[in-house]
C-alpha cells in the first residue's frame, strides 16, 4: 500500500470512522477506494493537466490525482475548512509531497480562481452540503477551461432506504406519525442533503452552460448486522458541513421524548438482527 493511502486510511480509522468496527471501517475505506478510482476514471487525467479536487477534505482524490499526474501538472487542494487543508499539508508532508500541489481555503459557491483556470475538477459528496447548487454549478463552469471536464460523485439521500422499512409497523403504535416524518425528513426542499436528484442536477449543469452531460445512477446494497450500540452514532453523527444530524431532523418535527423513545425502541427492534440497506449516488461526467 503507498505510504499516503496508508497514512490516509489510519487518519480516517482513528478519528472520523472510530465509532465502527474493525469490519465496518475496512468495508467503507474499501467503497471509498473504488469511488475515487471512479471518479477520477472519469476525469479522463492527462499529463500537465491543471486539476482541483473541491471540497478536499482529507485529501481521498487528490492525492490519488497527483499520483497519476506522476510530477507533471498541478493538483489543487480547496476546501472551506482549514483543518481539512491543515490535514492534507501534514499527510503531504509525512509522504514526502512538496511539489506540484497547492492548498486554498475557498468555498463553492464563490471559488477563489480566475476564469478558465484549471483543467478539470473533481468532487466526491460536496454539492449534498450546498443549498445553491445552481450558483455552485455555474461557478464549476466559470473556473474551467473550455474543453474541460468535471467528474465527481453525489449520494441521492433522498432514495435511500427509510428507518421506517426496516420495522415491523406492529411494534411501533406511533408508526404512521414515524413514517410520516421521516417522509418529510426526506423531502425537505430547504434542506441540501435532500433537494436533488439526477434529473436536477441535470438541469443545473445544463442551465450552468455544461455540455456532453452523463449521469450514471449507482444503486448499492449494503448487509450487515446491528447491534444496538450502533444505533446512537446513526441518530447522533452528523453528516459534516454543519448538517444537522438524524435527531436533530426528527426533532424539527417531534419532541424531544418522542424521538428518544424511538431510538430506544429502534435499539430494541434491531439489536442483533442482519438488515439490508440500499442507497443511490449519482456519478457525473460533464464538458464546458
Amino acid at each position: 500500500m503507498p505510504k499516503v493511502i496508508e497514512t490516509w486510511t489510519q487518519w480516517l480509522k482513528n478519528s472520523r470512522f472510530s465509532y465502527m468496527t474493525e469490519e465496518q471501517k475496512n468495508q467503507t475505506i474499501n467503497w471509498l477506494m473504488l469511488v475515487r478510482d471512479r471518479i477520477l476514471d472519469n476525469a479522463k487525467i492527462k499529463a500537465n493537466d491543471i486539476l482541483i479536487d473541491i471540497g478536499t477534505g482529507t485529501g481521498l482524490l487528490a492525492f490519488e490525482a497527483h499520483n497519476k499526474l506522476k510530477e507533471s501538472g498541478k493538483v489543487i487542494f480547496a476546501d472551506s475548512a482549514r483543518d481539512c487543508l491543515d490535514e492534507c499539508k501534514r499527510i503531504a508532508e509525512d509522504c514526502g509531497i512538496n511539489n506540484n500541489i497547492e492548498f486554498i481555503k475557498t468555498d463553492i459557491t464563490n471559488l477563489n480562481l480566475e476564469d478558465n483556470s484549471v483543467d478539470v475538477i473533481v468532487m466526491r459528496s460536496v454539492l449534498v452540503h450546498v443549498l445553491d447548487k445552481l450558483t455552485s454549478i455555474k461557478e464549476l463552469n466559470r473556473i474551467l477551461k473550455p474543453g474541460g471536464r468535471i467528474s465527481f460523485f453525489e449520494p441521492i439521500i433522498k432514495s435511500n432506504t427509510k428507518y421506517y422499512e426496516l420495522i415491523n409497523p406492529l411494534n411501533f403504535p406511533n408508526y404512521e406519525q414515524i413514517k410520516e416524518v421521516e417522509y418529510k425528513i426526506m423531502s425537505n426542499p430547504n434542506d441540501p442533503l435532500t433537494d436533488f436528484d439526477d434529473k436536477t442536477l441535470e438541469d443545473n449543469l445544463i442551465q450552468a452552460g455544461f455540455k456532453n452531460i452523463n449521469i450514471d445512477i449507482n444503486v448499492e446494497k449494503s448487509t450487515y448486522p446491528v447491534s444496538a450500540s450502533m444505533i446512537e452514532p446513526w441518530f447522533n453523527t452528523s453528516s459534516g458541513g454543519g448538517a444537522q444530524s438524524l435527531k436533530q431532523r426528527f426533532m424539527n418535527y417531534l419532541d424531544e421524548q418522542v424521538v428518544n423513545r424511538y431510538i430506544e425502541d429502534l435499539k430494541a427492534e434491531l439489536d442483533g438482527k442482519i438488515i439490508t440497506l440500499e442507497s443511490l449516488s449519482a456519478y457525473v461526467y460533464a464538458e464546458k
